[in-house]
């Protein structure tokens, strides 16, 4: 890997967050709006819309955030950046969440952590095991301790 790389998330990896958000943003409005609710209803329908508005917000965020690599450490860069020193990383989790019974889809979220910042990534970023894979060369560096859960899922990102 170069001594500094930047990664994103692709629009194409955000396109069924946003068409969720928006549908679910759509279907809760359109019910306050063209319907009579009684008014528990239209509360429990207000919630609903703000719940999908703040994953709209958040989709949003993901797309307008770089997580950047370089010698001194790693970053996120937008809306909500943070920033960890490799020496001072205090931190590496990586989780698989699967959306299936026989766990054969799902996706990964990194998440490493100093001791004032977390910095969360989903394995849509491109080139994520490439992140992954430096900050566990750099966690390895500081003898971290990684939970069995992270040690298996590394090795099957590896795979």
């Amino acid at each position: 890997m170069a001594p500094g790389s930047s990664h994103g998330y692709p629009l194409r990896a955000l396109g069924l967050d946003y068409a969720g958000a928006a549908a679910g943003l759509g279907v809760s409005l359109g019910l306050i709006v063209f319907l009579r609710l009684a008014a528990p209803i239209a509360w429990i329908a207000a919630a609903t819309a703000a719940l999908f508005l703040v994953y709209f917000a958040r989709t949003v965020c993901r797309q307008l955030t770089r997580i950047v690599l370089d010698e001194a450490g790693i970053r996120a860069e937008g809306p909500l950046g943070a920033a960890i020193r490799w020496d001072e990383l205090r931190a590496l989790r990586l989780d698989y969440y699967s959306t299936r019974a026989d766990r054969e889809r799902g996706w990964m979220q990194l998440k490493l952590a100093d001791a004032q910042h977390t910095i969360r990534i989903d394995s849509d970023l491109e080139g994520f095991a490439q992140v992954a894979e430096r900050a566990a060369l750099e966690a390895a560096r500081l003898d971290l301790a990684l939970d069995p859960g992270t040690l298996n899922n590394l090795v099957a990102l590896r795979s």
